[in-house]
């Protein structure tokens, strides 16, 4: 008698803990191993102002700053410099791969209503949005410089952010660079 009483506490046990994994996992998969000796290949030469340390690529256009809702990849030196630093066109093979996650406090979304105070519009309640992001760094005889090259996804909530797959990186860096794996 105790024993049928037993299962399905059980079962519902295992079956909320079920859900609950599934909304931490992220939907798609990683590309650590396929960029871990790959080539980004830079097809022109990239200036990087004076006082800064990186450049945003996103969309296929080159800036100093990124929208957090779009993918985009940086390009970074290791040092700030008073004077512009040239990163020199060419093949940069792909060393370390590494995975950074991002994340961001959102204020909540309210909407005032007279009668009725504050109604909560976002469905999740943690107010934070997480950005998974490859860090390589690139090896190359063409400078002394130390380069980085990061690829983020956009900002999301939790259980929807990811990291970047090949097309969305390869949108963002535009004629300006292409990743080539082997």
């Amino acid at each position: 008698m105790k024993i049928r009483r037993v299962y399905p506490i059980l079962l519902a046990v295992l079956v909320l803990t079920a859900c609950q994994a599934g909304f931490m996992a992220r939907p798609g998969g990683t590309l650590f191993r396929e960029l871990a000796g790959a080539e980004f290949i830079l097809h022109r030469d990239i200036t990087i102002t004076p006082g800064r340390v990186r450049v945003i690529f996103q969309e296929g256009v080159l800036a100093h700053a990124a929208s957090e809702y779009q993918p985009h990849c940086e390009l970074e030196v290791q040092h700030i410099m008073e004077e512009p630093q040239t990163v020199p066109s060419g093949r940069y093979r792909i060393g370390k791969v590494r995975g950074v996650t991002h994340y961001v406090m959102r204020p909540d979304d309210k909407l005032m209503l007279a009668a009725l105070g504050d109604l909560t519009l976002a469905s999740d309640s943690s107010s934070e949005w997480y950005m998974y992001a490859y860090h390589m760094t690139l090896d190359s005889d063409l400078t002394q410089n130390a380069l980085t090259l990061i690829c983020g996804g956009a900002y999301n909530y939790p259980f929807n952010a990811d990291y970047p797959g090949m097309q969305a990186m390869q949108d963002a860096l535009g004629d300006y660079a292409t990743l080539k794996l082997h």
